[in-house]
């Protein structure tokens, strides 16, 4: 693939193509964000996840981004190389759009139309106005003000991960002028619970982050940045990445790892490039999954767990009907929702049954949104909702290296477009005469009995 867009006009039309089919305008292309990281703040690990991630979101769909932080270099805990963090920063947001206008500067007043702070405590008295976020360990904050959260020293980012996508995504409400009663409520969120904290409590850690072997059927944008959370949150383990997809400019608007330098390369291979050096041991596989399962044969898998990304026709029930053991996966929608799963046999419903074949085209989607044409079947997607979606999949990852997993429902849906206020959770239960209920304990003892996370599975 050598057809990169030589011009800014054709880069956009491919670019913004799918935030264009879900957004209620598209004044979000003349939007201009300024960024400014609290200089107390700035050389902590917590603070430049949030950097890190808000300006990889923001290269994805604002087309002018100023940033004001400090020189410091990048914190060697979050294994994302080394250097200045701002010449990192700005490489990697020129990768994502080579057309936009990124600069990093250490004047402190700086002003746009949308600001995003980071970091700052309420001892900091700023002087501009905008969406400040602040996180520690598994909570995020998002306000109006400056935020105090306690720095922990856990290793734990995922906070600020859930910090970066709240804060983009009120900035994206902001640039395409929604309703402010549809903005972002202001609060902490806690990621371990799902759910927004009034009184905000501790949550464990766990000492060994070691998840086992992982399959990863689909390297898309949810698949994707499923794999940029991983690194940052210090997982380890195995890894296989299945997908048969190249990378295209269309896919920019919202995976953290695709931009100019891995056009037109193999998905799976970008994923496990990225992997590589990590505390990962990664293979990518550039198959579909019926070619993949072709070569290997069912009996040869010896994972513990699947990530079922993929959403081509048919291939859900493809892969239920191989018997797969524990699984966890997030999706996006084409109406700013974000779904996340569990999946524990004899437990919870299966994949037959949380995307059955009745249901539409429209809601079986798992990475993006499908919208009819006339002339094709393109897909919708929200630069922040993907990276949400991922960061979903890691933290019920970190959860299962806990005693008390499962610690949430298996179902939980997050709806974008509103407030947010309201998270809907519950416990999905396989209904009867389901594939599930046929693969019963003899079959999980033949293809799973030796997966790390056995004792989880429940049978009558």
């Amino acid at each position: 693939m050598n057809d990169f867009p030589s011009t800014a006009e054709e880069f956009y039309a491919l670019r913004d193509d799918r935030t264009n089919r879900c957004s209620i305008s598209r004044n979000y292309q003349n939007a201009a964000c300024a960024v400014h990281l609290s200089p107390a703040a700035a050389s902590t690990a917590a603070a430049q996840t949030m950097l890190l991630v808000s300006a990889s979101l923001l290269s994805r769909w604002c087309r002018k981004v100023t940033i004001a932080m400090p020189c410091v270099e990048l914190h060697p805990a979050l294994r994302m190389g080394g250097g200045d963090l701002g010449s990192l920063i700005v490489a990697q947001m020129h990768d994502a759009d080579p057309f936009g206008d990124f600069q990093v500067t250490d004047e402190g007043d700086i002003t746009a139309e949308i600001a995003l702070c980071i970091g700052y405590g309420e001892e900091e008295k700023p002087r501009y106005r905008g969406v400040f976020i602040n996180a520690s360990g598994w909570l995020a904050g998002i306000s109006s003000h400056p935020i105090n959260l306690a720095r922990r020293e856990d290793h734990n980012y995922l906070g600020a991960i859930a910090a970066a996508c709240l804060g983009v995504a009120q900035a994206f409400k902001i640039a395409v002028e929604v309703r402010s009663t549809d903005y972002l409520r202001e609060g902490i969120f806690d990621v371990y619970r799902f759910a927004w904290s009034q009184n905000v409590m501790p949550a464990p850690w766990p000492e060994d982050l070691n998840v086992g072997s992982l399959l990863m059927i689909g390297a898309g944008s949810v698949g994707s940045a499923a794999a940029y959370c991983m690194r940052l949150s210090g997982l380890a383990g195995q890894i296989t990445i299945v997908d048969g997809d190249r990378v295209k400019v269309e896919n920019f608007n919202r995976s953290p790892l695709f931009g100019r330098q891995t056009y037109g390369m193999p998905k799976a291979e970008v994923v496990a490039n990225f992997l590589s050096g990590s505390t990962f041991s990664p293979t990518g596989v550039s198959f579909w999954w019926d070619e993949f399962l072709e070569r290997r044969g069912r009996a040869s898998f010896d994972f513990d767990i699947w990530l079922p990304l993929a959403n081509e026709f048919g291939v859900r029930g493809a892969m239920q009907h191989n018997v797969p053991p524990l699984m966890i996966h997030a999706s996006t929608t084409a109406n700013w929702g974000v779904n996340h799963g569990r999946h524990i046999p004899g437990r919870d419903d299966c994949l037959a049954d949380r995307f059955t074949d009745e249901v539409s085209t429209d809601k079986l989607t798992c990475a993006t949104g499908a919208v009819e044409t006339s002339e094709t079947v393109v897909d919708a997607a929200l630069p922040f909702a993907s990276l949400f979606a991922g960061l979903l999949i890691v933290a019920d990852l970190v959860r299962a290296q806990l005693p008390e997993y499962p610690q949430t429902p298996n179902f939980a849906l997050f709806d974008w477009y509103g407030s947010l206020d309201a998270i809907q959770t519950w416990d999905r239960k396989p209904r009867a005469g389901c594939i599930c209920r046929e693969q019963g304990l003899s079959f999980h003892d033949r293809f799973n009995g030796r997966t790390r996370y056995r004792r989880l599975f429940r049978f009558s």
